[in-house]
């Protein structure tokens, strides 16, 4: 206490007009607790900032989601929304015609992914190697991919024509027969399947190209110093290291696939007949045109059915080709 005296008045903690204490904890206080609040505030911060984005998925992603699958057991007529229960999915595991749209809905997804897969790899494999101007190259492939799908799709319609079409075009001057490319029901399947390879083969390469690159030079270098030829780099190397990109890229573009809408509504319009009615499709045509909205959301949860599984089947293998590679 005497040392304290002895001190300042400002510092003892007394006025400067005598000795009177003077209390300092309510200024204490209040500094400690705007330093909790400073602190508490610092701490849901992040919430403040996630808020808007948590609303955005809530209002644009979840409810949409919940709705449609009420919808499912559900009918809309003009602004009344009644429960039917199982009726609509009944009405749509009696249809052959969805049943048509399933299996070409997988068969498309099949042929697309395995060829924009082999595709994609090889053109990756070139894009690799130390050629002159082979940033260019990579631009240009990577030109189809940044295209809107309707603008596609109208220039391959141009491009498909029977009498004008740039392909028949060269077929005749070859001596060979005209295709109807978009009157036929199986060259219809297999011209939306080329357009689709024609787009999306660019995203497949442009990942297997930096899968590549991100490898280490020094496996390939030891591998040719052993005397491995290129074709035994690529086989016993390249492609084991990698399997596991390959398919979280195949898992990608087929759950991508799997919605393509767009392209089949320019070019064929679901024909000829129900050739080209891949399961989307089907529900434009057999629901949402109509205005049948229980009907469009069983069949888009049947496609949200068959996506899921085909994503858990290939989450599987991915986890086995990390095990294994």
């Amino acid at each position: 206490m005497t040392a304290n005296l002895l001190a300042a008045p400002w510092q003892a903690g007394f006025s400067t007009r005598g000795w009177v204490i003077v209390d300092d904890t309510t200024s204490t206080d209040s500094a400690v607790e705007t330093s909790v609040r400073g602190n508490r505030l610092d701490r849901n911060a992040r919430f403040i900032f996630l808020a808007p984005t948590v609303f955005y998925l809530l209002l644009l992603g979840i409810f949409p989601l919940i709705f449609s699958l009420y919808m499912v057991f559900a009918q809309w007529r003009a602004r009344e929304i009644s429960w039917v229960g199982m009726q609509n999915l009944n009405r749509l595991f009696e249809q052959d015609r969805f049943y048509n749209s399933v299996k070409l809905t997988i068969l498309f997804v099949l042929i697309v992914t395995l060829a924009e897969l082999i595709l994609g790899t090889l053109v990756a494999l070139g894009l690799q190697s130390t050629l002159r101007g082979k940033n260019g190259f990579r631009l240009l492939f990577t030109l189809p991919m940044l295209l809107p799908p309707i603008a596609v799709a109208y220039t391959w319609r141009t491009m498909f024509d029977y009498n004008q079409g740039p392909l028949n075009y060269f077929l005749s001057e070859l001596g060979l027969n005209r295709v109807g490319w978009l009157g036929h029901p199986q060259w219809a399947f297999f011209s939306i399947a080329i357009v689709d390879i024609w787009q999306w083969t660019p995203f497949i390469a442009l990942g297997v190209l930096a899968a590549l690159e991100a490898q280490s030079t020094e496996l390939y270098e030891a591998a040719t110093v052993d005397g491995a030829s290129w074709w035994q780099l690529v086989k016993d190397l390249a492609l084991p290291l990698l399997a596991p990109y390959a398919i979280a890229l195949v898992a990608l573009r087929s759950i991508d696939a799997f919605k393509v809408v767009d392209t089949i509504f320019i070019l064929t319009g679901g024909g000829p007949g129900t050739s080209t009615e891949l399961l989307t499709f089907y529900g434009y045509v057999a629901g949402f045109r109509p205005f049948n909205m229980g009907y469009t959301s069983a069949v888009a949860w049947s496609l949200v059915v068959m996506m899921t599984i085909v994503f858990f089947i290939l989450l599987r293998v991915l986890r086995r080709a990390d095990e294994e590679f």
